[in-house]
């Protein structure tokens, strides 16, 4: 079950399609777990509306894969080590003032979601979630 907030206020290319990358909303993916990366390409490929343009494992890849790739969304886990996920969306708000930021978490809690909120996320999901929930934020 996927837990989805409303919209606030948008590495590794999945297929080769044009027409997939000239209309999907452009997708990095941010988690220090290259395991968890790994399985949010896989869910995140699935969805015709999303391409997945880079994985980052830290703030500073991700800010460059963005820059370079020209996405047009990030999907954050806010457990991140250095800098921690809210300073992660803080960050990234600062530098990609467009930039959709979904933040994905196991916390439950409204103080997080709050906060999240507070430092410039457009949208939350609990873990974990559904490709649907996530297509719904970005589009």
């Amino acid at each position: 079950m996927s837990a989805v907030l409303p919209s606030m206020k948008d590495g590794a290319r999945r297929g080769s399609e044009d027409t997939k990358l000239a209309s999907a909303s452009r997708v990095v993916l941010i988690d220090p777990r290259p395991d968890r990366r790994a399985v949010m390409n896989f869910l995140v490929g699935r969805s015709p509306a999303l391409t997945v343009v880079g994985l980052a494992g830290s703030l500073e890849e991700a800010e460059r894969q963005i820059r370079d790739e020209h996405a047009d969304v990030a999907v954050v886990e806010i457990q991140m080590p250095v800098p921690e996920g809210l300073a992660t969306i803080s960050a990234l708000r600062e530098a990609f003032p467009d930039l959709r930021i979904i933040v994905c978490s196991f916390h439950l809690d409204a103080a997080t979601r709050d906060e999240a909120q507070q430092r410039g996320a457009d949208g939350y999901l609990i873990k974990p979630i559904s490709i649907r929930d996530l297509s719904a934020l970005v589009v």
